[in-house]
């Protein structure tokens, strides 16, 4: 009985932290084995991004796989507010520029390409430089998965691949 609750209590708080059995079930056929691969500024880290949210999925990349193509990705960041007391920068907005695409393994074009934009706003005491330095960096990571996780809800959701889907 103790084993019973003891399993069903786990089983319990599993389900109830979004934990999920990596089985591929969400990658369509067509999509097997997809590789991403990216140019630009933040191409390579946004590929990365991308290619650990697909892992997650159960996706693992092959040589012969389909090729998920992030291009001419960057993040620009601007001023959106000063301080009028201090003069500082108080808030900025990050901008995420892309264009995405799949490439067959035989080189068709499997979803032509299309653009991928993001933005996010953040703030913080720009009188601070160490705290301002990693709190860019954590805004930019964050935009990062964001952006991955757009860029597989438009791949994955995609017409022709949704219907290709057991």
């Amino acid at each position: 009985m103790k084993r019973l609750l003891l399993a069903m209590g786990l089983a319990l708080s599993l389900s109830a932290c979004g934990f999920h059995l990596q089985d591929g079930a969400s990658i369509p056929p067509a999509l097997a084995g997809i590789r991403v691969e990216g140019s630009g500024p933040a191409g390579g880290s946004l590929a990365q991004a991308t290619a650990r949210a697909l892992e997650r999925e159960g996706n693992y990349p092959q040589k012969t796989g389909p090729v998920l193509r992030i291009d001419n990705a960057g993040i620009s960041q601007r001023i959106i507010s000063i301080s009028p007391t201090s003069g500082a920068a108080v808030e900025f907005l990050n901008t995420l520029r892309a264009e995405i695409s799949v490439v067959g393994a035989d080189g068709k074009t499997l979803l032509p390409p299309q653009p991928l934009l993001l933005e996010n706003s953040f703030s913080f005491n720009s009188a601070n430089p160490l705290a301002t330095s990693e709190q860019q960096n954590t805004a930019q990571r964050t935009m990062l998965r964001q952006a991955a996780q757009q860029i597989l809800a438009r791949v994955l959701n995609s017409p022709r691949f949704r219907e290709a889907r057991p």
